[in-house]
């Protein structure tokens, strides 16, 4: 959750270092992208060690910000220590939230890992205002790293011998019990009641495959890479048997 490497010596945690790991590990993400929701009302869905929580409030969004167990929630709680930010611990799949509470959810890299996630998505939606937007980060299918790994996994490390198949033998190298991965289009029609603006590939910041040129490595990732990034919006639509005009 704090994007620190597991061989540091030191990983004890901070804002300013968790907020670095956090940018430099995700170079689709930056600065810019959080200072367009400055006085705007922000979900983050799986705070982790907040990150984006503190990003979100640092340019004046009103942030709301969740996650699932109660590690998270103390280490978002202390690294957001003096900004105005809302800490709760929630299930994405039962959102304690009126409908239309939010202008923005934000989600990188947790949907994925719930046992439902179309429940999740569909939570999304509903607390989300008439023309409200969202970003979501969930694995992508169609990787290579899906397949490589895979592969790796099932023919090398023989884990087809144990009955694994190319979608359980990623527990070995993705963390979360769960692990769901999405194609563009499973994704975009798993979101029924927003609709997708925009779908992106990207990446972390490490090689896709060790060793080969930085060009190459550069290339796959755009096309192939393992995160799948979906924006959407929220239009004036029934949800939860309100109609979009209502709300």
């Amino acid at each position: 959750m704090t994007y620190e490497k597991w061989e540091d010596a030191d990983r004890s945690t901070n804002r300013e270092r968790v907020v670095a790991n956090f940018l430099n590990s995700n170079p689709w993400l930056s600065r810019d992208y959080f200072k367009r929701f400055g006085g705007k009302e922000v979900l983050e869905i799986g705070c982790g060690a907040g990150p984006a929580t503190c990003l979100f409030a640092e340019y004046g969004a009103n942030v709301t910000a969740i996650d699932l167990t109660d590690a998270a929630v103390n280490l978002t709680t202390a690294n957001s220590s003096g900004l105005p930010v809302k800490i709760q611990r929630m299930d994405a799949e039962h959102l304690d939230f009126p409908p239309a509470s939010f202008d923005h959810v934000f989600s990188w890299g947790v949907l994925h890992h719930s046992a439902e996630p179309v429940k999740a998505f569909s939570e999304v939606a509903r607390v989300l205002k008439p023309g409200g937007t969202v970003l979501i980060m969930v694995y992508n299918r169609a990787s290579l790293k899906y397949y490589l790994k895979g592969l790796i996994y099932l023919l090398l490390k023989r884990r087809l011998l144990h009955g694994d198949t190319l979608a359980s033998v990623q527990r070995f190298y993705t963390d979360g019990y769960y692990h769901k991965h999405f194609t563009p289009g499973e994704l975009t029609r798993a979101l029924t009641k927003l609709r997708v603006t925009q779908i992106s590939i990207s990446h972390m910041a490490k090689k896709m495959i060790p060793g080969i040129p930085r060009w190459l490595d550069d290339v796959l990732k755009r096309k192939y890479d393992l995160l799948l990034i979906v924006e959407g919006v929220r239009e004036n639509m029934a949800v939860g048997g309100l109609t979009g005009t209502s709300l």
